[in-house]
């Protein structure tokens, strides 16, 4: 037998606690209301609520629950309690409880975030036809303004990066685009933007924006692979890939700061997404077919993917952008598709035309 304990009985009909006295007997626990009332609670029907817990209370149950609990709050009543009923068992059905609870929650958590996940696609390319094209066009501009700064920021001299062409040099690049635009297949008017460096790839960006980096330019044998380059970049562009991308990157960068709690994603993040397969394959048969329309041949093209695919030239900012023509499991089919094509035709452009556009970086600029 215990002393007489204070305590708390819930008696599991009313929410309203009431004060009690207890003492533990060998088989029964004796509770004492204030108006001289007692009640027996047996031994063999008692379990505790939950493990005992320092700085919570200490809570026992009928194993029937039918609500009804005995509550201690002071420390040496648990102790007592403790001491006195060593054996009494835990409720199972409370930690079966809890871990239902926490499952419970982890799974409605993982349900959410895969509706999200699966249902993304679906969500970007309704946003993507709805865009309205005229802010895609100076989203486009937005976007290639940024990638000439990410590059200036290193040089310190974002005027030198970007390379004008001269008369003749643009004469080329219009050559190109006026084939194109003859087969009626362009929805955009493109904009193309040389950038200074040895990296050999190019990039497209929504609006219409073509970037091209003079390292490829320099390592061209003909305007010709320069057009298949083009034409895979306006696939890319006409199929909404770019701006695919650049929605998809922000929303899944909006769920990261969910789950991280407001992590924030730099441009490059965006950037450094490369198309998936589906849309590098959409956008070589884009591309073949247009070359097809606009009567120019992909041989050139063929030999500039095979040489890019097999050299390991990587720049100091080649980790950031799609690299297009980096060799993987799908590139010997890419390359077998442009040989094969058996389309003939080439542009009629000058040479002295290419010749300055390939030189368009030069320092002391083409002759």
């Amino acid at each position: 037998m215990t002393n007489l304990l204070n305590a708390r009985l819930f008696d599991g009909k009313t929410s309203a606690a009431r004060d009690v006295t207890v003492e533990i007997f060998d088989r029964y626990i004796a509770v004492y209301y204030s108006d001289g009332k007692e009640t027996n609670l047996s031994l063999t029907e008692i379990l505790l609520c939950e493990k005992p817990n320092p700085g919570k209370p200490l809570r026992l149950r009928n194993k029937t629950d039918n609500g009804l609990r005995l509550v201690f709050d002071d420390n040496a009543a648990k102790q007592a309690v403790t001491n006195a009923l060593p054996s009494l068992s835990v409720a199972e059905g409370s930690t079966h409880a809890r871990f239902g609870l926490t499952l419970g929650i982890t799974g409605f958590c993982i349900l959410v975030v895969l509706l999200i996940w699966l249902g993304l696609p679906v969500v970007v390319n309704m946003l993507v036809a709805i865009y309205p094209k005229s802010q895609e066009i100076e989203l486009g501009r937005s976007v290639r303004e940024q990638v000439v700064a990410l590059f200036g920021e290193d040089d310190g001299d974002t005027g030198k990066l970007t390379c004008a062409p001269s008369d003749r040099g643009q004469k080329a690049i219009d050559a190109i685009f006026d084939r194109f635009k003859a087969t009626g297949a362009l929805s955009y008017h493109y904009e193309t933007t040389i950038i200074r460096s040895d990296i050999e790839n190019a990039l497209s960006l929504p609006g219409g924006q073509v970037l091209v980096f003079s390292g490829l330019l320099k390592n061209m044998n003909s305007p010709d692979a320069l057009a298949g380059v083009m034409a895979h970049e306006i696939g890319h562009n006409e199929k909404h890939h770019s701006l695919n991308k650049l929605f998809s990157g922000a929303a899944l960068s909006q769920l990261a700061r969910l789950i991280t709690g407001g992590a924030q994603v730099p441009v490059g993040f965006l950037l450094e997404q490369s198309y998936s397969r589906g849309m590098e394959t959409e956008a070589d048969q884009f591309a073949i077919n247009l070359m097809r329309a606009a009567s120019i041949n992909t041989n050139d093209t063929a030999a500039l993917f095979k040489r890019l695919s097999s050299e390991s030239r990587y720049a100091k900012y080649s980790k950031i952008l799609p690299e297009i023509f980096s060799s993987h499991p799908e590139m010997e089919h890419r390359i077998a598709q442009f040989g094969n094509a058996n389309i003939t035709g080439n542009l009629d452009i000058a040479a002295a035309d290419w010749r300055a556009l390939r030189n368009a970086c030069d320092d002391e600029g083409p002759d």
